[in-house]
C-alpha cells in the first residue's frame, strides 16, 4: 500500500442510467463530481484494461482529473479509478473506435469525434483547409474532363457540387444531433455528481437536541456512553462520515429515526408507572 495513490471516501454515490446500463458516480468533499471508469467502459462497450492503460500513459494531462475512490460494488466497497465528470468528453475523444463493440455507440462516438474535429478547427482558424482542398479537387476534375465534355462539363460539375453540398449538410446535421445527445448525457453526469446542500445551523441545532434527548433516555436505561453509538447510527443511515455532512434531503429521515427511538424508550419508561397505579 505504501507509495500508492490515496483512496478517497465519497460524500455521496449515485447511479446514472445510460442506454439501459448504470454509470456509477460519486462526489467528493470538495464538491467535484467523478465517474467510475469501469462503469463508463461497460456502458460504452469499451475494454476497461485498455482504457486504464491509456489513462496511465496520459497521466501528464489526466492526473489532475483522476482519483481513486472507495465505492460500493456487488462485492462490497472497492477502490475505483474515477474520472472527473467535466473531463469525460476529452476522454472519449481518445477512444479507439475499433474497440467499441456496440454499433450504435460506435456511430455516436464517430459523430462526436467529427464534431470535435470541426470545433477545434474553427477554434484555431484552420477550417478553411478542408474547403480549399475540396475546391482544388473540383478544379482538377473540371480540367481533366473539359476536353471530352466541353458542352456538358459546367452542368455536370454544378450537379455534383449540389449533391455534395446536400450530403454534407445532412451529415453535419446528423453530427450535431448526435453531439447534442452526448452533451446532454455529460450534463446529466455533472448534475448527478454535483455537490448537495448541507444542513443549516438551525437544523444542526435541532439534530443535537434530539441526540441529547435520546442519549439521556439511554443513560437512564443503563447505557454508559450512548452518544458515539447514536452518531454512528445516523451517519450510517445517511451514508456520510460526520453528522455535519448530512444533506438537507436526508434531514427528515434522520429526525424520524431519532424521534422514533425517543418514543420507544419513553413508552418503556412509562410501563412501570402504570403497573404501580393498578
Amino acid at each position: 500500500m505504501a507509495g500508492g495513490p490515496p483512496v478517497f471516501k465519497p460524500e455521496q454515490e449515485r447511479k446514472l442510467l445510460f442506454r439501459g446500463k448504470e454509470i456509477a458516480t460519486a462526489d467528493l468533499r470538495d464538491g467535484k463530481g467523478y465517474v467510475s471508469v469501469r462503469s463508463l467502459c461497460e456502458a460504452f462497450g469499451l475494454d476497461q484494461r485498455a482504457q486504464r492503460r491509456r489513462l496511465l500513459r496520459q497521466q501528464g494531462y489526466f492526473a489532475p482529473y483522476t482519483a481513486t475512490i472507495q465505492m460500493n460494488t456487488p462485492g462490497g466497497p472497492q477502490p475505483n479509478l474515477c474520472l472527473m465528470a467535466s473531463s469525460v468528453p476529452l476522454f472519449l475523444t481518445g477512444v479507439e473506435l475499433e474497440r467499441v463493440q456496440d454499433a450504435e455507440t460506435r456511430d455516436l462516438l464517430t459523430a462526436f469525434l467529427d464534431e470535435a474535429h470541426t470545433v477545434l478547427a474553427e477554434h484555431f482558424g484552420i477550417s478553411e483547409r478542408g474547403e480549399l482542398q475540396f475546391l482544388r479537387e473540383s478544379v482538377s476534375r473540371m480540367v481533366a474532363e473539359q476536353e471530352q465534355f466541353e458542352d456538358t462539363i459546367s452542368k455536370k460539375v454544378e450537379a455534383e457540387l449540389a449533391d455534395l453540398r446536400r450530403a454534407h449538410e445532412e451529415k453535419v446535421q446528423q453530427i450535431r444531433e448526435a453531439f447534442s445527445d452526448l452533451r446532454q448525457q455529460v450534463t446529466r453526469l455533472e448534475k448527478v455528481a454535483g455537490p448537495k446542500a448541507r444542513l443549516t445551523p438551525e437544523e444542526l441545532g435541532q439534530l443535537r437536541q434530539l441526540v441529547a434527548s435520546l442519549g439521556t433516555l439511554l443513560q437512564e436505561q443503563g447505557v454508559p456512553k450512548p452518544y458515539p453509538g447514536i452518531y454512528m447510527d445516523i451517519t450510517r443511515l445517511t451514508g456520510v462520515s460526520r453528522s455535519e455532512d448530512i444533506r438537507r434531503e436526508d434531514f427528515a429521515m434522520v429526525v424520524d429515526f431519532l424521534e422514533g427511538q425517543i418514543r420507544g424508550l419513553t413508552k418503556e419508561n412509562a410501563k412501570p408507572a402504570k403497573a404501580k397505579d393498578v
